[in-house]
């Protein structure tokens, strides 16, 4: 897979110089989230957590960004960023105005990528996936997530912040030292921020345990 994947992205990247199409393209490359699951060989360590959770190990991956012409090459960048960004920087790139009535949850990184802006994108980064929440502010994360305060059958349900845990990732990369006992009013301060985000979103619409839930329906009625 990773053979095929880099072939294809070559194909892709030899298909623009031709071209001459690379001071015109804005490029990112993102991996999948987190490797799949702890039955087949895949590992996130340091980080903890897997593929479909809130762990560092399911929401934290590399990145790359490359606008020849526009963009400084061979530098590092480690201020936290969402895939979410991609539309408003793409559309200034393109000479595009985001209208404020889009609510678009992203930001434009081009002035973080050329250096204009010296600050960090986001104050805050959040998620919610079935039971599981997360909420990143600085060094700072708010987490529920398999292990760590969801019920088991995690994918389902509704998340909340009842039960989350505290961890810094500066100190604690591997999100082995749950601080939330020691920091009660950073606790209530990061709870009360993620639910004051989440009041602000429609229930999930789809969700793997409601897809699995349709399929079986669908086959008690066909069997019928």
């Amino acid at each position: 897979m990773l053979s095929a994947m880099d072939d294809a992205v070559g194909t892709v990247l030899r298909k623009l110089r031709e071209h001459q199409l690379e001071e015109d393209t804005l490029i990112f490359f993102i991996r999948d989230n987190g490797g799949p699951t702890r039955v087949t060989t895949s590992g996130n360590g340091p980080l903890r957590g897997f593929k479909a959770q809130t762990w560092e190990g399911g929401i934290r991956v590399p990145w790359i960004v490359q606008w020849k012409g526009h963009l400084a090459t061979g530098r590092v960048d480690d201020r936290p960023i969402i895939q979410l960004d991609i539309l408003p920087t793409a559309l200034a790139a393109a000479g595009v105005a985001a209208k404020p009535d889009w609510h678009l949850d992203g930001v434009n990184l081009l002035p973080y990528l050329t250096g204009a802006k010296p600050g960090v994108p986001h104050d805050a980064l959040y998620w919610r996936f079935g039971q599981q929440s997360a909420l990143r502010m600085g060094d700072w994360k708010l987490v529920k997530a398999p292990g760590g305060g969801t019920e088991p059958g995690e994918l389902a349900g509704k998340a909340t912040t009842a039960g989350a845990q505290l961890y810094n990732l500066k100190n604690d990369i591997g999100e082995t030292h749950n601080l939330a006992g020691e920091n009660p009013e950073k606790l209530k301060e990061m709870c009360a921020v993620w639910e004051k985000w989440n009041a602000e979103l429609v229930e999930p619409k789809w969700g793997p345990a409601r897809a699995a839930a349709s399929k079986k329906a669908a086959k008690r009625k066909s069997v019928n």
